[in-house]
């Protein structure tokens, strides 16, 4: 494999890796062993850096003339599957150090896999947030009402995600929609209380996975990669306060609740 295709091959796994939802150091490691089965030594003829918004990669030719790509991610979700088949492509290229058009073909059946299809993105909102709205206190109205909510809440952050929002503008929107939906619910009589139903559905919108990768990426070392996902997690639980607390003061002095 040239320096060339070896250096697309490594920048193409490393940005879906963290596109994906992919630990700093799983992206970083997964590259430099692919680099290493073709003969390419870490620190040596090529380097590697990641950061949750970009990787940069480094390869010296045959001439020893370094090439460097950079590749920042347009999105990151959280699509453990995909993660899952990259890790084996990669153990998969270590072991057999397949050719530049067999390990392209991988690359494009992994992109090409289906996600979970509409309907399952939804229902799985609506049962989370009925779900907490029971573990916290709440009714069967107010379960119903939070997975209703919840469910909306899915549709809301499809729409969203489509301009490109930050974490802190996302959650601010849902969150506000949220609490608003949970206070009109109360007044209108549909349920006896409006904090569980918020809760429930609100727990739709924690950044449970990460906060894990924060602390995953500090326990690794990887401080600024760490230190990048605790300020969005924080700026997403911030977004998730400031709209709760907008709509419910806004909604309760004007109903008078």
């Amino acid at each position: 494999m040239t320096s060339k295709e070896l250096l697309s091959v490594t920048s193409q796994v490393g940005m879906m890796l963290l596109e994906n939802g992919a630990e700093i150091y799983r992206v970083e490691d997964s590259v430099v062993r692919i680099a290493e089965a073709y003969g390419y030594k870490q620190g040596e003829r090529f380097e590697v850096f990641a950061i949750p918004p970009a990787i940069i990669i480094t390869v010296e030719d045959e001439n020893g003339t370094p090439l460097t790509t950079h590749r920042n991610t347009r999105t990151r979700v959280n699509n453990l599957d995909r993660v899952d088949r990259l890790n084996n492509l990669s153990r998969y290229i270590c072991v057999e150090k397949p050719d530049f058009k067999t390990i392209n073909n991988f690359i494009s059946q992994i992109k090409k896999r289906k996600t979970y299809p509409f309907y399952a993105i939804v229902l799985s909102f609506a049962v989370v947030g009925a779900t907490f709205a029971l573990f916290f206190g709440g009714g069967w109205k107010e379960s119903v009402a939070a997975g209703v909510i919840a469910a909306i809440i899915s549709l809301i952050e499809q729409a969203v995600t489509k301009v490109r929002p930050s974490v802190f503008f996302n959650s601010l929107i849902c969150s506000l929609f949220t609490a608003a939906a949970a206070v009109m619910c109360f007044y209108f009589g549909f349920t006896a209380e409006y904090d569980s139903v918020i809760i429930g559905a609100a727990m739709t919108l924690v950044p449970g996975i990460t906060i894990t990768n924060c602390m995953r990426d500090f326990i690794a070392g990887d401080f600024l990669a760490g230190v990048y996902t605790l300020i969005e997690a924080l700026l997403t639980a911030t977004g998730m306060a400031v709209g709760a607390a907008f709509a419910i003061s806004t909604l309760t002095k004007l109903l008078g609740l």
